[in-house]
């Protein structure tokens, strides 16, 4: 799951009215999930129209409550990356529901998935995306170049927000400095500062941890453990054994099946 580009919230402008999470409610007669579930996926299945048919997803079951910390573990070609794109509102299932934060997906158009996404959810990927030739502060503030202005989040204060969302991962005292002069681990920390500053229901990994050494991988799983602890929702996707098992919950797919796993 190299180089997938980073979504940065969509970057199209979107009406202010979909920030609001009532304006996206899920019908009652599909049994909406409560307000303490992040994720939900009823029977949700992805067939790639070829020859033969492509089942990535076969009727899949989950539910990510909020504050909780879950891996989704399993080899090439399981199914990992199908399933990545449908819960990062980038790709659509062939048949299913998917929820997000209370909010029925199937039914959404496409400038309402972006502002979904962009509101909705964090992307940490395997690659950390920096520019090079911005400060640390500015990656982060570019998270909220394309997103739509919300109450309260003046661009004015937008500085003052990235410098909080680099201290909440441990960088305050890097403000100001270029990416190049971070380690693996700094930069990777940056990229997940970027992912808090829309203040996310949920935080999207894509194997964070696949271009670290030991070190700097144990150092991004902290983290992820002291947010975790701040309330914040992780799902982790990875091939990476010891990242999973560091979750509260782990789940394995194989063939586009899910399978529990006991903590």
């Amino acid at each position: 799951m190299r180089g997938r580009p980073v979504p940065a919230a969509a970057r199209e402008d979107v009406p202010d009215a979909l920030d609001a999470p009532d304006a996206l409610d899920a019908p009652d007669a599909l049994d909406a999930p409560d307000a303490d579930t992040v994720i939900r996926l009823d029977s949700l299945s992805r067939v790639f129209d070829s020859e033969p048919p492509v089942h990535a997803l076969r009727e899949v079951d989950l539910t990510v409550r909020r504050g909780e910390h879950l891996s989704i573990v399993g080899p090439s070609g399981s199914g990992k990356s199908t399933l990545l794109n449908t819960l990062g509102l980038l790709d659509r299932p062939t048949s299913g529901n998917y929820w997000l934060d209370g909010v029925l997906t199937g039914a959404l158009g496409d400038r309402e998935r972006t502002a979904l996404r962009g509101s909705r959810i964090g992307f940490v990927f395997q690659s950390f995306h920096l520019l090079p030739y911005r400060t640390v502060d500015e990656n982060v503030m570019l998270a909220e170049t394309y997103r739509a202005a919300r109450p309260g989040r003046e661009r004015r204060t937008r500085a003052d927000r990235a410098r909080q969302a680099l201290a909440r991962v441990g960088l305050g005292h890097r403000f100001g400095f270029l990416p190049g002069r971070l380690s693996g681990g700094e930069q990777q920390r940056v990229a997940i500062a970027r992912a808090l500053m829309g203040e996310p229901a949920l935080l999207l990994c894509d194997e964070p941890t696949g271009n670290l050494d030991s070190e700097n991988t144990e150092s991004v799983l902290e983290l992820f453990g002291e947010l975790q602890a701040q309330g914040m929702t992780l799902l982790v996707i990875t091939h990476d054994e010891s990242v999973s098992r560091r979750a509260g919950r782990r789940v394995r797919i194989r063939d586009g099946r899910l399978s529990q796993e006991s903590a």
